[in-house]
């Protein structure tokens, strides 16, 4: 399916990345994950480019990963390592990545929102983890939240599950700024012009050395999350967390 993965350039060297499908609440399925990778992998080959702003198209940024293909259980493991692979380019990609979230950031797209270098946050919005309520561990985000948030407010938010507001996301680490809805592309250029007033190799480089001093664990450690994510995906809790959300109803435990 094309088209779920929007570039647009609006300034020299900065590119707008929108996740396109707002009638599911820009929900994560695997055709938008792979899409979201190829064109960051494609953008971070182009030395032109300096500057992406992560967006969500209409009302959302973006709700998580799409609970309906979830609960296919033959699409787990394609599910996981897209999503592994989507927060690990935002993280490791050459480009500043800023997030511009508006109205929600739930589960997985709250994982891109602090996979990216800077959120920015609409006044009005909301953050939170509820994997738990669907029988799903937060595993793969967990990776990339471990050295933004405290762990007390960690625990509160995987273990608890009950979203916050944008004013608590900033106070914990998740949003590096709050403004007006109607401001945040506005914000958003704003700080992706501070960027590119800083050499392009220094700009890179400063990242790379930020990535190096805070990337937590390596290789073997983030392939023990995926089977950890693996793992809880195949779980009876699993089925029947997804089967509640498909059902519209509430889990059986």
């Amino acid at each position: 399916m094309s088209g779920l993965v929007l570039v647009e350039q609006l300034e020299r060297g900065i590119v707008s990345v929108t996740l396109n499908r707002p009638d599911r609440r820009n929900a994560l399925s695997i055709d938008l994950l792979e899409q979201l990778c190829a064109e960051i992998e494609r953008l971070s080959s182009d030395e032109t480019q300096r500057v992406v702003i992560l967006r969500g198209a209409g009302l959302v940024f973006s709700a998580g990963l799409d609970l309906r293909e979830a609960a296919d259980s033959s699409l787990v493991e394609r599910s996981a390592a897209a999503v592994s692979r989507a927060l690990h380019l935002l993280r490791a990609s050459p480009l500043i990545v800023i997030a511009a979230v508006q109205g929600g950031a739930f589960a997985g797209g709250a994982g891109l929102m602090a996979a990216c270098d800077i959120a920015i946050v609409a006044a009005d919005a909301r953050i939170g983890f509820p994997e738990a309520r669907r029988g799903l561990l937060p595993a793969l985000i967990c990776n990339v939240l471990l050295h933004k948030v405290r762990e007390g407010d960690l625990r509160e938010l995987f273990l608890a599950g009950d979203p916050i507001d944008a004013t608590r996301a900033e106070q914990v680490g998740l949003a590096q700024r709050v403004v007006p809805a109607e401001r945040l592309l506005e914000e958003a250029l704003g700080v992706a012009r501070s960027v590119t007033a800083g050499g392009p190799n220094t700009v890179r480089q400063t990242k790379a050395l930020l990535n190096a001093k805070f990337q937590p664990g390596g290789d073997s450690r983030g392939a023990n999350l995926v089977e950890l994510h693996l793992a809880a995906r195949h779980s009876d809790e699993a089925r029947e967390g997804l089967a509640a959300y498909v059902e519209k109803r509430e889990p059986s435990w």
